[in-house]
């Protein structure tokens, strides 16, 4: 068992922060849990100001560790000293070059402290950086099923250094998933978008939609509150009977900017309820939301994240910095939908020690 939403929010933020400088390539790897939180991410960890929260059960206490690399330009020790601060970058040069408010990496600290974990970041200049954390969790019942243990990375191009990644002695499959069949990850770009808007300001609802058109966004579609988004959800190809439909006129929606606070039907509200669609079978697939807020302090951003969120964006912000934050939230559900297979047989972990 883990908090899933926060987990995976902060997968999001460390994939939008290493997509904007990376020219080539960049990986992500899920490694199997262990049950004690060890130096096993090989990276100088943030000192914890928590100690999560972990009452929701009983079972047996592990750790999973997420680790995320890039091929940028790399950072400085100096500059590795700024990051996970509140509205801090590495340097000016950053938000000048790549843009972004300085709060994803520290509200990512916050997540991963909430679950009892760290986060941290190793990097060499000229090279490159690897930003990973880790999680405490809980083991869940055996399956009923025999699994294999196995580990998949995601990358442009076929990784040359699987023998190195941080892992421990045992048997591990590894799974690369290269160019020839990472189709759908590059073609997640600014012109194949379809985002919609959901905002009850008419002027804020107006200018999002413009400059996303300026920067080359494919189709942006409106609505103004929760309610009126479900409806739009309806005619998109989330919807079960047009995922079996031979019509051509669903829309193809890849996410959805949502307003927190809004009449009708508030953005909280409005995703939980997308999520509950989708544990019905009423939605197909998962719906990318990404909650758009005043509220920056950690307990409200995880409040949106604990309802369905799949990242948060705090206001006032620029609409070009949106764009690499919703590539990475299509991309990283694109991975956990179809490429990203983590599958740990509890028989297997019995025959080897965890340590």
């Amino acid at each position: 068992f883990t908090k899933d939403e926060k987990t995976r929010n902060i997968t999001i933020k460390l994939a939008a922060s290493t997509t904007k400088p990376t020219e080539k390539d960049f990986g992500i790897a899920f490694l199997p849990p262990r049950k004690d939180a060890n130096t096993e991410l090989q990276m100088p960890l943030t000192p914890s100001v928590s100690n999560g929260l972990m009452d929701w059960t009983a079972e047996e206490e592990l750790y999973i560790y997420i680790g995320v690399e890039d091929t940028g330009r790399g950072l400085t020790e100096e500059e590795c000293k700024l990051l996970f601060q509140r509205f801090a970058q590495a340097s000016p040069k950053t938000h000048k070059t790549y843009g972004g408010s300085g709060l994803g990496l520290f509200i990512s600290r916050g997540l991963s402290e909430l679950q009892g974990g760290q986060i941290g970041v190793k990097s060499v200049a000229e090279v490159g950086s690897t930003f990973g954390f880790y999680v405490k969790t809980r083991r869940a019942a055996p399956p009923t099923a025999p699994a294999s243990r196995s580990l998949s990375i995601v990358s442009t191009e076929a990784m040359t250094d699987v023998e190195n990644l941080p892992h421990k002695d045992g048997e591990l499959d590894v799974q690369i998933v290269t160019r020839s069949n990472t189709s759908e990850l590059s073609d997640v770009t600014v012109e194949n978008l379809h985002i919609l808007v959901c905002e009850d300001n008419a002027i804020n609802q107006k200018v999002i939609a413009q400059q996303l058109r300026r920067l080359g966004v494919h189709t942006v579609h409106v609505a103004d509150d929760g309610l009126a988004a479900l409806n739009l959800l309806e005619t998109t190809i989330f919807n079960p009977s047009a995922s079996t439909s031979s019509s051509s006129s669903s829309i193809p929606l890849s996410l959805i900017l949502m307003d927190v606070e809004m009449p009708v039907m508030d953005g909280l509200t409005c995703v939980r309820r997308i999520r509950e669609l989708e544990s019905k079978g009423r939605i197909v697939g998962h719906v990318p939301v990404i909650a758009i807020t005043a509220n920056a302090r950690n307990e409200q951003v995880a409040v949106a994240v604990e309802a369905g969120m799949d990242e948060v964006v705090t206001k006032p912000f620029l609409v070009r910095e949106l764009v690499p934050r919703m590539r990475g939230v299509v991309i990283i559900i694109l991975v956990e939908l179809k490429y990203m297979t983590i599958d740990i047989n509890a028989q297997v972990l019995q025959r080897q020690d965890i340590s």
